[in-house]
């Protein structure tokens, strides 16, 4: 479903688990399919936002008995009114910071001192640093030399990866999302760090689909989940250059060896696997056929 930002109240939900993994990371998954769009993880537990329009209740309720099955549960539901949206995100909106080496932040933080500075106006678009999987691929976009290389981010959110990529000396980044609120936090997101004019960044909102023939990159980035990765997987092959490197998250550590069968069937080989807080990141060579 495509939405654009418009001004609404917010369902917030705040789950304290017992034990708290894996039903953190479980609930942030099962939640996320029903379009919540802000996730905070607590010691404790999890704090979720979303359009209250949007959510069926029904639905959150089935995600709610189905969490109780799996741990001792405290569940609390609340409305944040659209006026006080904003104080309220900002209020509670930390910096992101991967090993010293990148910053993520909104516009209202102080520039580091040190590290590739990255804005990200706090929307509620899904990928601005907080989540362990967004964490992950910066990571290891760290590790991928990109300077002067074409870079692919399927999945964008906010545009965190396209645009570390673009401040990384990529030559070319293309960023794609299904929703038009991602795309357009994305394209906000490129003139708040100055990819605008000559050094563009390249937005699309679409899916794998929208990937051209004869269009190839040097590497892709796909942060998105498990289902997605598997259906798309061979039309990333297609456009993915011989030598290229993928880095794949958005699922459990548990479904590392299921990306693995299909990683196999295309011979790319698995270079590295990243763990963080019970999601997994993989890092994937093409090999030369």
């Amino acid at each position: 479903m495509s939405r654009e930002f418009i001004r609404e109240d917010y369902l917030r939900v705040e789950i304290i688990f017992k034990p708290v993994l894996p039903a953190r990371e479980i609930a942030i998954a099962w939640l996320a399919e029903l379009e919540f769009e802000v996730f905070e993880s607590t010691d404790t537990g999890l704090i979720v936002y979303a359009p209250k329009k949007i959510i069926s209740i029904e639905e959150l309720t089935k995600v709610r008995l189905r969490l109780e099955e799996i741990a001792s549960v405290v569940w609390n539901e609340s409305i944040v009114k659209t006026e006080n949206w904003n104080a309220q995100w900002e209020a509670n909106y930390e910096t992101v910071n991967v090993e010293g080496m990148v910053i993520v932040r909104a516009p209202f933080h102080d520039q580091p001192l040190s590290g590739l500075d990255v804005i990200i106006a706090p929307h509620m678009s899904f990928g601005t640093g907080h989540h362990a999987t967004t964490w992950l691929m910066i990571k290891s976009l760290l590790d991928i030399d990109v300077l002067g290389k074409s870079v692919l981010d399927m999945g964008c959110g906010t545009g965190v990866l396209a645009l570390t990529a673009m401040k990384m000396g990529a030559s070319k980044v293309l960023a794609i999302d299904i929703e038009e609120g991602a795309y357009k936090n994305t394209l906000e997101n490129a003139k708040l760090n100055h990819f605008e004019g000559e050094k563009v960044l390249n937005v699309i909102c679409g899916d794998a689909s929208s990937l051209k023939s004869g269009k190839s990159y040097d590497v892709i980035l796909a942060n998105i989940n498990r289902n997605i990765l598997l259906a798309d997987i061979s039309t990333y092959n297609r456009v993915l250059k011989e030598e290229g490197i993928v880095a794949l998250s958005g699922f459990f550590t548990g479904d590392v060896e299921i990306l693995r069968e299909e990683i196999d069937k295309l011979n790319w080989k698995v270079v590295k696997v990243l763990e963080k807080e019970g999601w997994a990141c993989i890092i994937c060579v093409k090999t030369p056929q």
